[in-house]
């Protein structure tokens, strides 16, 4: 008997929380943090990693830090329910570390995900797709688009203008995908509004009603 999509989802949990493909990032990380939220989503959002001061101690995507509140608040803005049609995840599942030494110590950093660990993590986001099913894929920053448009609709131009692409719908035949700006551009960079992100979001909402 064929499981159900909640039963997969807990499975690829168990898979994400397991997983000792990057030995670099075993050896530094918290926690996994697999993805969350309703197994029969609309949406996807997906951020880049997770934050060691947030969702790495949490265990749970956008939580515990600037970031993660400041989705929450979107999320809760628009109304998207994690319970009903919202999922959200991470490109890459563990916190990106690098071990310094210095002066005879060794410490650790945190720095943006490696080619080896999107290539190694980005099967679980394949299969995170195809047992949700949504209609919409929202990726946030301008690195995830370029590497979700590769993967997932075979883009092979690299765009370098985050701007040009914010709230551009691109269609393959499963589903749509729309960029937007991380949130530290807005919370931190400042390089978009927090007024016209939540407008954005809410333009998202009524997006999917039309699909």
């Amino acid at each position: 008997m064929p499981i159900s999509a909640k039963e997969s989802i807990n499975k690829l949990k168990s898979e994400v929380s397991s997983c000792k493909k990057c030995l670099d990032l075993v050896k530094t990380r918290k926690q996994p943090v697999p993805g969350t939220g309703s197994a029969r989503a609309n949406i996807i959002v997906v951020g880049d990693c997770p934050g060691a001061d947030g969702a790495e101690k949490k265990g749970v995507p956008f939580t515990g830090d600037e970031s993660g509140r400041f989705m929450k608040k979107i999320f809760d803005q628009t109304k998207l329910s994690l319970a009903k049609d919202l999922y959200i995840t991470y490109l890459v599942k563990c916190t990106p570390r690098k071990t310094v030494k210095k002066k005879g110590a060794s410490s650790t950093e945190t720095i943006q995900p490696l080619v080896k660990h999107i290539n190694n993590c980005i099967p679980f986001l394949t299969k995170e797709i195809s047992i949700t099913t949504p209609h919409i894929i929202v990726s946030l920053g301008l690195d995830i688009s370029n590497i979700i448009l590769n993967r997932f609709f075979s883009v092979e131009k690299k765009y370098t203008n985050m701007e040009k692409i914010h709230m551009r719908i691109f269609e393959n035949p499963s589903f749509k995908l729309v960029p937007f700006f991380d949130p530290r551009d807005v919370i931190v960079k400042g390089v978009i509004t927090e007024e016209r992100y939540i407008k954005d979001f809410k333009s998202l909402v009524k997006l999917l009603k039309m699909v």
